[in-house]
């Protein structure tokens, strides 16, 4: 394969992602390596897109996906609030029977119905944000990797967050990578572009961690709340959760923006270019 045969592989569509060596970077089924000219599997394959034209038409909209994100994401965040307003009353409710003060039962029901209200709504909530965000993360990456060549699939966008050990570094690395390398194809067209710091990337980051941590903590001491005490553990890890989960969720939004907006511009600059 010569050098010019070889850049036409790196700008198909069909070429493994984050791969760079001639033998290996094919990703058409049974393609042979070995072709004279062009390849004539460009002809055949429907999903084969070359050129920098049909590049900027196989870009896929996103601006929807990235509104719908940030919505549930506030959502989210709104039950945050109220359930650190439930979680106190509830704190406050067992140590009065800690204390051995008058606790009657329908304080009681009261308490256990508007927890268990508040935690299935927030749960139907959670899994439609995290849905509707990964839809998103997916299909920024699937357009990065259009423009560019990137280090993983668009399908380990979505799929890292769910592979032990790979959830809990892979997503945060493809986040950095999209806001890197779209700023520098931004930078490309345009010099005086201003670069953003990733540094709003690994505190996001940071905080998801912790919050999965803490999450499972609250969810142990659940499963064993015996005793008033267990009760107070779970409550106490429920309300640094929801804490948590507010600057959690206003730092999520600001990627979505800040990144949407870098997406925004490169369309425009490729727009105007052609």
């Amino acid at each position: 394969m010569t050098e010019e045969q070889f850049e036409n592989c790196k700008q198909c569509l069909n070429r493994k992602k984050g791969i760079n060596e001639k033998e290996n970077i094919c990703n058409i089924k049974g393609k042979s390596m070995k072709f004279e000219n062009t390849c004539t599997d460009f002809n055949l394959d429907n999903n084969v897109v070359l050129g920098t034209e049909n590049k900027i038409n196989a870009i896929r909209p996103n601006l929807k996906r990235a509104k719908l994100a940030q919505l549930f994401i506030w959502i989210v965040m709104a039950l945050d609030i109220i359930s650190i307003f439930s979680s106190y009353l509830q704190y406050n409710l067992l140590k009065s029977l800690q204390n051995d003060e008058v606790v009657t039962d329908q304080m009681l029901n009261s308490n256990d119905t508007r927890e268990q209200v508040i935690a299935i709504i927030y749960l139907i909530v959670f899994i439609i944000s995290g849905v509707t965000f990964i839809q998103w993360f997916r299909r920024a990456y699937y357009n990065l990797n259009i423009r560019t060549n990137c280090n993983h699939s668009d399908g380990w966008a979505s799929g890292s967050w769910f592979v032990p050990i790979i959830s809990l570094y892979r997503p945060y690395q493809i986040m950095k990578e999209m806001w890197t390398k779209t700023t520098q194809l931004i930078k490309s067209k345009n010099s005086d572009y201003i670069e953003n710091s990733t540094i709003i990337i690994g505190l996001w980051w940071a905080l998801w961690i912790i919050s999965n941590y803490i999450g499972k903590y609250a969810m142990k001491s659940a499963f064993k709340a015996e005793t008033i005490e267990n009760f107070l553990n779970s409550t106490v890890g429920d309300i640094a959760l929801s804490i948590i989960g507010i600057p959690l969720a206003i730092l999520t939004v600001m990627i979505i923006k800040s990144y949407s907006l870098k997406e925004e511009k490169i369309s425009e600059l490729e727009k105007n270019k052609n």
